[in-house]
């Protein structure tokens, strides 16, 4: 893959990857800032130097494979970052689920009717979510891993009908609680 464009670095990126490539001299450095940098030709950019042509092809050949090490670095940090919001936004998830259902608990005033449309209300979003998940193209593997084994478990005991909503609710935030306690952040 070609990262390396005319014009397309700046004077920074382009210092920070000759710094890890082999030392190259002052006229190749110019001639790679000129074109990579101020976006002139391959060719005026190696002649306004004084630097032949092969060799600045051949520099400019290093250059790109540095350039290719360091976006795959730059991309392994990208993912290890993003795995590691969407670990917080899980905590977050459950946290909201939790206070959901610690809040119903509190209420001692419900209807056994009232208790069945809170339990189906959770049952049918947990389901739409544990699907989503199942689905998205976006969803990592932490949400797999974590969520959607969570919500399952969660679904299990709320579709239970021989419990009582109430008690249900109870082992679910035992259930919650231990998967938030799993989660690696």
């Amino acid at each position: 893959m070609k990262y390396l464009h005319k014009g397309s670095q700046s004077q920074e990126r382009l210092d920070a990857l000759l710094s890890f490539g082999k030392s190259t001299s002052e006229d190749i450095k110019a001639a790679l800032s000129d074109y990579l940098v101020r976006g002139i030709s391959k060719t005026n950019a190696a002649t306004l130097n004084g630097v032949p042509g092969p060799n600045f092809t051949r520099a400019l050949k290093r250059l790109e494979v540095v350039a290719g090490k360091f976006e795959n670095a730059l991309e392994i940090e990208w993912y290890s970052q993003r795995q590691n919001m969407k670990l917080e936004l899980i905590k977050e998830r459950i946290d909201a689920l939790l206070i959901e259902l610690n809040l119903l608990l509190a209420n001692e005033s419900f209807s056994d009717a009232e208790w069945e449309t809170h339990n189906d209300r959770i049952v049918k979003r947990l389901d739409l979510e544990i699907n989503h998940i199942g689905t998205s193209k976006r969803t990592t593997e932490n949400e797999h891993v974590f969520l959607a084994e969570a919500y399952g478990e969660v679904l299990k005991i709320l579709e239970n009908k021989d419990e009582q909503v109430d008690e249900k609710f109870i082992d679910c935030i035992d259930v919650l609680e231990y998967w938030k306690s799993q989660t690696p952040i």
